[in-house]
């Protein structure tokens, strides 16, 4: 039988990672959701930005080799490109909102534009947001070769920076939901559904190489993660 790692050693990442989220929820959250309910350009850009950092978070996570020597898979390919494209939608309506894009398409008219130009704005444009999320149906869907070793600093380096990663993606998109939800307690279980739908394939990838289930340590990192998304979902419509 193979040892298995400490508790403390299998949740070091989560747990370094969700301290920093926290933290960034009290300290950020705020100034960030004021920001992100004025649309712009540069706002695109910074959830952009931050969407690549997210993309490139969840491929270290999954070049971790498994520490219980599986294949370290938590889901058959079909859910989690599923999964991964439901994430892709919502990462594309993030960026249209952003540009401007529902508030434009009802003054577009035809007859000033022509037909060509309104086709390239309703199509070119949308498809374009889209085919740059659907990046993320890449990284999570299809197969990346695990290279770094279980035990290394490389290992535990990786993985805390691919979950420091996935809950920076997660301050954003919270923030962005901000101006959009308001103050109402019933929107509450949604927005947690919502996110938890998001945000929790990647902490199972990292669950699946790591502490793996069943073991004290996986079900620690997953409650570290509920209590992480539920204050989230909470700062969502009360911050």
């Amino acid at each position: 039988m193979k040892p298995q790692p400490s508790l403390f050693t299998a949740i070091l990442p989560a747990l370094l990672a969700d301290a920093a989220g926290l933290v960034a929820m009290f300290v950020l959250f705020p100034p960030l959701a004021e920001r992100l309910g004025t649309p712009g350009g540069v706002n695109a850009l910074l959830l952009s930005g931050g969407f690549v950092v997210f993309c490139a978070g969840v491929f270290w996570l999954r070049r971790l080799r498994p520490m219980d020597g599986g294949d370290g898979e938590w889901a058959q390919r079909n859910w989690r490109v599923a999964l991964a494209v439901a994430f892709a939608a919502i990462m594309s309506l993030a960026i249209a909102w952003q540009l401007g894009f529902f508030r434009s398409g009802l003054q577009v008219d035809t007859r000033d534009l022509g037909e060509g130009g309104s086709a390239s704005y309703f199509v070119f444009g949308p498809g374009a947001w889209l085919g740059f999320s659907a990046l993320y149906v890449l990284v999570l869907g299809f197969t990346v070769r695990p290279s770094l070793p279980p035990g290394s600093p490389r290992w535990t380096a990786a993985a805390t920076l691919g979950l420091l990663a996935a809950n920076a993606m997660l301050l954003l998109l919270s923030a962005q939901a901000r101006p959009l939800v308001g103050e109402t307690t019933l929107w509450l279980p949604l927005i947690f559904a919502g996110l938890l739908l998001l945000f929790l394939p990647p902490r199972l990838v990292y669950i699946a190489r790591g502490p793996g289930f069943p073991s004290s340590a996986g079900y620690v990192t997953l409650g570290l993660f509920l209590m992480l998304v539920g204050a989230y979902a909470l700062a969502v419509i009360t911050a």
